[in-house]
């Protein structure tokens, strides 16, 4: 994970409720990323790079689907998955900061470099992730339905 000093460009995430990381379905890969990302990207497993080793992939804009469940209190939204096309991976390093002042503890100044290896959890139907608002286009609601897409979750009128 990298430090990046201006606020308020990187999303922020979380695997509130997946089961692939609670070892309940499914694998956790380790992607090699093809450019820089965020916390909580989806993607597909790419190319076999080496043992357990796969090259990051894109997922098809529209494909998949989720409903916004709540407000956390953590400050993020709660989004469940209710439709996934493929092998889709949530993708999710633990943000951990090289340094000990606070004020660069906070995960929404953190992204993974293109190059790094990042782990890829295997999504299902009911997984829930919560996101900070910069991973919306659109204001997001509770119940309201996203369609996930260049990287966001486009809000649903």
């Amino acid at each position: 994970m990298y430090v990046d000093i201006q606020k308020g460009t990187h999303v922020s995430s979380f695997p509130s409720k997946v089961a692939s990381m609670m070892g309940q379905y499914g694998h956790v890969f380790n992607i090699v990323l093809q450019a820089n990302a965020d916390n909580g990207k989806l993607a597909l497993r790419g190319d076999y790079v080496s043992f357990d080793q796969y090259e990051e992939s894109d997922v098809t804009d529209n494909a998949n689907t989720g409903i916004i469940r709540e407000l956390g209190a953590d400050g993020r939204w709660i989004v469940e998955f209710t439709a996934l096309e493929g092998e889709v991976l949530y993708l999710y390093n633990s943000p951990v900061s090289e340094y000990p002042e606070k004020e660069f503890q906070d995960e929404a100044l953190m992204y993974n470099k293109a190059g790094e290896r990042i782990q890829g959890a295997t999504l299902i139907v009911g997984d829930m992730a919560s996101y900070s608002d910069l991973a919306f286009t659109g204001t997001p609601q509770a119940g309201k339905a996203v369609k996930y897409a260049a990287g966001k979750f486009v809000v649903q009128p």
